[in-house]
């Protein structure tokens, strides 16, 4: 219920900046929300669940050796991103991202994150489920309440807006590290060349999907010109309507993956294959009503919530449609892959994908294609070249262990 509801706080965020800024604005706004959601999920997220793996079955301790790790790591990654950030401030970078302003807002939904992210994994790990549900709640609230004071005080420009995200992210979080029980930050620290390895493993297939499913948003920004100028927000408008099933099925992997885990482990390998094969044909029917879906009521849609201004062309939604669709099927798949120890084939799997993403784009590009299909295009390379990887690894991973099961019955 809090991450629906975190969800509805997303969208409800969106909407609000869309409705209450002109479209150049929200085209500079679109940037912004696709760098925020690239480092939040592609770089502190893997921090949160690598945190709460190593809290998870641990008991507590005086010492508080893992959370200096986890906050000493989370520290370097915002130095680095604010270093890389200097980049905006280029004339070109001012150019791209719109407004110098921008950049800190960047900055500082950067420390929000890096506060926010680390809480959430010690209250996931150590099983403190109504904070944590709490916490997501909490920040989803203060994304609908914070950017609506923001209008009725008669805030119109893109940048207010901006630091809606890490005000949300540290507030929500800063309750909870200063409350009167912090046991669960008690744990001794891990060895930390174990820790960093598996962050960085973790961290390095968290950007490329991420960058990989915001790519539209950013290649259309830096390419588009005269006409093509709004074409970031209305990508990202439409991938807003479209992913919607993919929050969804977020929302649903804490039923999917334990369980599929659990068989994994205990041996239940033909149970194992039906909850796969189950999910992977619902992933696919899901996907098919994403296409048809967009089609027929995405116009619709996007006029109602965002404005008509937003509204995509009708090719445009079909390229944005499939390469979700194909998207959320890779998604299930590599999820499965993870749950049946495959980490090496999903790091590999999405990084390969970005790589043939970012071939298209080039090709596209060189062939003069249209900052349209050139922006859409990687979405959808990328997103079959993953599939194909996942579900070849899968499949042999799944065919190796029925060899094992019919030499142990001979």
């Amino acid at each position: 219920m809090a991450a629906l509801f975190s969800g509805v706080g997303s969208y409800g965020f969106l909407v609000i900046v869309a409705r209450n800024t002109s479209v150049a604005d929200y085209s500079d706004f679109a940037v912004f929300w696709s760098m925020t959601v690239v480092v939040g999920l592609g770089l502190f997220y893997p921090l949160e669940q690598e945190t709460a793996r190593e809290v998870a079955g641990t008991p507590g301790s005086v010492a508080r050796g893992l959370a200096r790790t986890v906050w000493s790591a989370a520290g370097v990654v915002v130095v680095l991103l604010s270093v890389l950030s200097l980049v905006f401030l280029t004339p070109y970078g001012q150019e791209y991202i719109g407004s110098a302003l921008l950049i800190c807002a960047l900055l500082v939904s950067f420390a929000g994150y890096a506060v926010q992210f680390p809480i959430r994994g010690f209250l996931s790990g150590a099983g403190r489920t109504t904070s944590y549900s709490l916490l997501v709640a909490l920040e989803g609230l203060m994304r609908i309440t914070l950017p609506v004071v923001l209008v009725v005080a008669g805030v119109t420009g893109s940048v207010g807006f901006a630091y809606v995200v890490g005000v949300a992210a540290s507030v929500s979080a800063v309750p909870f590290l200063f409350g009167r029980d912090r046991r669960w930050l008690a744990r001794e620290q891990p060895p930390f060349g174990l820790f960093v390895g598996r962050l960085g493993r973790l961290i390095a297939a968290a950007v490329s999907i991420q960058l990989l499913l915001n790519s539209g948003v950013l290649i259309a920004k830096a390419l588009g010109e005269g006409a093509d100028a709004v074409l970031a927000a209305q990508i990202l408008t439409c991938i807003s309507i479209a992913r919607i099933p993919i929050f969804g099925y977020q929302v649903l992997q804490i039923l999917y993956l334990p369980r599929l885990a659990a068989q994994w482990k205990n041996g239940q390998i033909a149970a194992a294959r039906v909850t796969i094969g189950f999910a992977i044909r619902a992933s696919v029917a899901i996907a098919i009503v994403i296409v048809v879906g967009m089609l027929t009521l995405g116009d619709l849609a996007t006029a109602l919530l965002f404005g008509a201004d937003l509204v995509l062309p009708q090719d445009g939604v079909l390229f944005v449609s499939v390469g979700v669709a194909v998207f959320l099927v890779a998604l299930v798949v590599s999820d499965g892959a993870l749950a049946v120890g495959l980490h090496t084939v999903v790091l590999r799997s999405w990084m390969l994908a970005l790589v043939f993403g970012a071939a298209a784009t080039a090709s596209a590009a060189l062939a003069a294609a249209g900052t349209l299909v050139t922006s859409t295009l990687p979405l959808i390379a990328g997103s079959i070249v993953a599939l194909l990887s996942l579900a070849h690894g899968l499949k042999c991973r799944f065919s190796q262990e029925q060899r094992k099961a019919t030499g142990l019955l001979k």
